[in-house]
Order: structure tokens, then sequence, then C-alpha cells
């Protein structure tokens, strides 16, 4: 069906009172809305009650549903000889209620006894007359109305029975006139039963579609386990920025945006699957790149001491010089901050190795750096430690002008942050929530991860980021909008997300991880302290979840332009020719010609991926 011509009305299966609230009712709504779902209209299980009990009372009279007095523990004791009887027809037992072929007057008279509040609550039940022979154990005289005396959060309190969820949806199906009622695969067994009641009212019928559930590696979406983590006190709430719900996700920076988009890649099947996390992720960065300016910031931060600061510069050790510095180094026509730059600076400790090796880039004994965005490169002197021998304390480096000792060559670049005017934010670093991909049914709990959440309290970010998450030029009601995801990329880190125990007013900032840069992976948890929130290193993934994360960085790079692609690699280039191959690395050293020709055949890969992928959406949109 053409999209144009599709509605989707929102109801709110109220049936169980003791099941409902307000707070769960706005929760529901909120989220929808916040999705940017508009619903042709809202409607409730509930508003339908007085018509739902004059159908019951339709059904008794035409024989279809009586009136029963079996305890649970005696309708499941039937339930049982109906098993058997599956299993051999000559099995002992009658699996039917004593009160099935009750007379259709007397049921009348006590279904009404039940709705003037006669019976106590258990005491009696109405059940619809189906199969109790079927092998379908739906077909085994569900049971329509109960008894709870309660009070009913939208309905008020003029109900003392309630209807089942299996009596109602087909019937408020019917009466809404709905073309295709969509559900999950484990109400497939329901069909039969969802018809049976419709054909037994004569109503209309409409066409059901069971969908597989939605299930993502590392994590669970079942209530109960979910419920059990909030109630044990693991989660801080419902909107942990680690539960797999709306409001957990829109809390660790997930946009609807990214959800939407999401959603539409994976899209509906009725085979059970597992979608990876990664691809998540993926969706994550793609849309992130776009539109979260850069900041630099370290987790672990460490000090850096650049002892001849004033015999390059010119300027005391207690001043400083103002760098303007892209918000989107791949686009300078958005702007520019200024970042001070002085003679102590914040580097990261995972950046830091007290006994150098081949295949390390950071700060070791001798060892040259380049950082970001100055010009200079530095050059370890001495690493100093704590008493322990193994604690840095401080790098003391010298600093290179690009014609000193241009035989030392910066392998990397790196973040740092000015230590004068350093701002302190508190960072929360997310994982997965559990340790295994698929987490066992027995022991999911065993199996949590309790590196899920790593606080980094005394993170350190340039000064600009307080003007970049709020700027003076937004209007007056996204500043006073509460709700407004404010993110912006930590280079060479990830993506962050002002949370909401930040106090802006108090200059008390608090970040949380949305996702992780592709070409940032930490090795080394001691010295980070933060390689669970950043995620594991390409080494500790499995075969299976390497090759999902590049079949997703396939399909997001499907959507990017050639022109574009190696612009966005910022921690790896820093200049680009018109067509945007790289032409500089990260520490503006020229790239060799092989380098190029090797980049400039990635860039045709790119190019032919890119124009492929929308030749065959425009086909398949044709």
């Amino acid at each position: 069906m053409p999209k144009e011509n599709r509605e989707t009305i929102f109801r709110y299966d109220d049936t169980n009172p003791e099941a409902e609230s307000k707070e769960y009712i706005d929760s529901l709504r909120e989220d929808v809305s916040w999705m940017g779902w508009k619903p042709v209209r809202v409607t409730y299980t509930s508003d339908y009650f007085d018509k739902l009990y004059e159908l019951a009372v339709e059904l008794i009279k035409r024989d279809k549903a009586y009136v029963c007095h079996q305890s649970k523990a005696d309708i499941e004791a039937s339930r049982e000889i109906a098993r058997a009887k599956i299993a051999d027809a000559n099995a002992p037992g009658d699996p039917c209620s004593p009160w099935r072929n009750r007379p259709i007057e007397e049921s009348l008279r006590e279904f009404d006894n039940m709705r003037k509040g006669k019976y106590d609550a258990n005491a009696a039940t109405l059940r619809l007359k189906m199969d109790m022979y079927s092998p379908n154990p739906n077909m085994w005289d569900q049971v329509a109305y109960r008894i709870k005396y309660m009070a009913h959060p939208h309905a008020g309190d003029k109900w003392c029975i309630y209807p089942t969820y299996d009596y109602t949806h087909c019937i408020i199906d019917s009466l809404e006139h709905i073309d295709y009622s969509i559900c999950t695969l484990e109400f497939e067994t329901r069909r039969e039963s969802y018809y049976w009641v419709l054909e037994a009212l004569d109503l209309y019928r409409p066409k059901v579609y069971e969908m597989s559930r939605l299930n993502i590696s590392y994590t669970v979406l079942s209530k109960r386990k979910l419920l059990k983590l909030v109630l044990s006190g693991y989660m801080r709430g419902w909107d942990d920025p680690r539960m797999p719900t709306i409001k957990g996700l829109r809390r660790r920076g997930y946009s609807a945006k990214i959800m939407n988009a999401f959603c539409n890649e994976i899209g509906v099947t009725r085979n059970f699957n597992t979608v990876q996390y990664e691809r998540l992720a993926a969706v994550a960065r793609s849309v992130l790149h776009d539109s979260a300016p850069r900041v630099m910031g370290v987790l672990s931060p460490v000090l850096l001491q650049l002892t001849n600061w004033t015999d390059v510069t010119g300027l005391s050790t207690t001043e400083t010089k103002v760098l303007s510095v892209p918000n989107f180094p791949f686009d300078a026509s958005r702007g520019s901050h200024d970042v001070p730059f002085g003679a102590s600076v914040y580097i990261d400790r995972s950046d830091i190795r007290l006994v150098d090796s081949d295949d390390f880039y950071g700060f070791a004994p001798n060892k040259t750096v380049a950082l970001k965005y100055t010009g200079y490169r530095v050059h370890v002197d001495r690493i100093e430690t704590a008493a322990d021998g193994v604690t840095v304390e401080t790098v003391v480096a010298t600093l290179l002008r690009e014609d000193d000792h241009p035989e030392w060559k910066a392998k990397t670049t790196v973040q740092w942050v000015a230590a004068a005017s350093a701002v302190n934010v508190e960072v929360r670093m997310y994982s997965h929530l559990f340790l295994m991909e698929e987490p066992n049914d027995a022991t999911w709990e065993q199996e949590l991860n309790p590196n899920s959440e790593v606080v980094m309290a005394s993170a350190k970010v340039d000064p600009s980021v307080w003007s970049t998450l709020y700027p003076a030029d937004e209007s007056a009601e996204d500043a006073q909008d509460k709700g407004k995801l404010r993110h912006v990329q930590f280079e060479r880190i990830g993506f962050f997300v002002v949370d909401k125990d930040t106090d802006a007013s108090s200059k008390s900032l608090v970040l949380n991880l949305t996702v992780n840069l592709k070409d940032s992976k930490p090795t080394d948890a001691a010295a980070a302290g933060s390689t669970a929130g950043a995620g594991a290193g390409d080494a500790n993934k499995s075969r299976k979840e390497e090759q999902a994360r590049q079949l997703a960085e396939k399909k997001a790079r499907m959507n990017i332009p050639a022109e574009e692609f190696f612009r966005r690699q910022t921690d790896l280039y820093s200049a680009w020719d018109p067509e945007g191959v790289p032409t500089h690395d990260a520490a503006g050293e020229k790239l060799s010609k092989s380098a190029y020709k090797k980049l400039k055949k990635d860039w045709e890969k790119q190019k032919q991926l890119f124009e492929s992928s929308n030749k065959a959406g425009a086909e398949a949109t044709a």
C-alpha cells in the first residue's frame, strides 16, 4: 500500500487495571510523539468497555460463552488433560469445565451478578466456548472476563469486571476497521482464536500479519528482565543510558532520526534473527558525523609540560596562544571556535607508554608526536611517574617548529586541552550491557557486564564546549527545550550528548558517550580507565561480530559520496585535493606518491559503491 494511503491508530490495550497506570500511558504517548510518529487518532480499549460487555452478552445468547467457577488451579488441571489428549485421544479425564453446558439463561444471570459485584474476586469468570480438544492451546475456552475490584486509571471505577486482551484485541480491531493487525510471531498461534471470536459475532475480520521480534546483540528486550534490573537498583531507572528502551536510548544520545533510520535499514522479517548492535552504532555515526560539532577532550588527563614554550612562541609560560579550530574539519564553511594553547596542556593517559614499541605512535621516551591544530610537534624528553614507578604524572617535552629536527617524524596527531582553561566534565562511558552476544535465559544475570558504565569524573575539555553546546544565537524555544539532544564529538574518541544531570547555570557538565569513533581502538584498560566504555578492541571481537561490523560499515559507506569520504577522516588527513583525495596526513606531512595513488584507488571504489547504491535505490523507487 502506498505510504500516502497508510494511517496508523495508536491504541492503548488497557484491559488490566493492575498493569496500567497514568505514568505508563503518558510515557508511551511521549515516546511515540518523540519518535516523530503522528497517529490519525489515539484510542483506548477501555473506551469500548460498554460495547465489549454488550458483545459478551451476545456471545452468551449465541451459546458461545458461559460463566465458569473453576479456580485457576482447576483450569490448569483441565488444560493438562487437554494436553494429554493431544498425545493420546484415549487418555483419561474430561478437559471441559463442569459449567460449560449450563443453560444460557443461567450464564446471563450469573454474568450480570459478576458485573454487580456479587462474587468475590476469582470466584467466577466468563469463558468462551471454543474447543477443549483442539491441538491449539489458544482454543481451550479462553477467559473473556474476570473480576477485579479496583478502579481503572482511564475508565474510572464503573467496572469490577474487566475483559482480557485475547477477547478484546480482535473485536477492537474490527470495530476500528483495521486493515492490517500487526503483531509479533508468538501471537501466530492466536490467529485461530482471533478469527473464532469475530466469526462468532459476525464481525468484520481484519488481515493479520505476524513479524519477528527485534533482538539486538549484547542486550535483552524482555520487559520482565528489564524490570528486574530497574527494581534491583542495577539500573537507575527506565531511562538509564544502558537500557534498550526509547527513554534509555534517548538519554544515551540516539536521536529519533537515528532510531527511524535504523528501523528502516533493518526492515521487517518473519525470520528469527539477532541484529548486531554495531548496525545501530554505524547509523548513529553516520548521522552524528554531519551534525555534531567537534571539540577536544581527554578522558584521563595527564599534564604535558613544554619546556621551551617561551623560546618558540615568545610568550610567557602564563600566556596562551589562541587558535582558530574548525567546528567541522571536513567543511570549513560551517564555522570555527577559539581554543587557547599554552605551555602546559592535558593529554590522554591512553596515549602514553613508559616502554616504547614499534607499533606505538603516542608519547614514549624520545618519541615525537604532533599536537592537533597547533602546527607543532613535541619531542618527549622524559616521563615522570609517582613513587610506584608506574603511574604517569607528567610528560616533559620540547616544542618543535616545522623546521626543527625534520628527522624526528610524528606518526600520529593527538588531541589536547590547555591546562589553564580546561573545563572539568564528568564523562560516562558506555559499553555493551552484557558480556555475551546472546545472553542465556538461565544465567543472564551472571552475564551482565560490570564495566557497562565507567564514570570519568575528572575528564577535561576545551572551553569552547559551552558555547558549542549552548550557542548564543539559538532560538528561545530551543534554549528552553530541556529534551533537546545536544551533541559534540570529542576528536579521536567519540560522540557525546549532554545528560539531564547537567546544570548549565552552575557550569556543571555531564556527558554520555553515544557511540565511539570507528578508528578509536583503546587496548589498555588500566591506562585509559575507559576501555569498557569506548568499546572493545578488534582483537577481542568474535569473527561473527567482526563480519557484522564490516557489513554495517559498508552499508553506512553506501550513503557517502566519494568526495566526502576521506574528508570525514580528519584524524588521518589534514588536506585534500578538489576531488576529496587526501594529500597530507594529520600531522601536515605531504603524502608520498605511492600513498596518494593507493588512496585514489580507494576513492574510485567508494565512488562506484555510492553510485551503484543510489542507482539501485532509484530503480527500487521506480
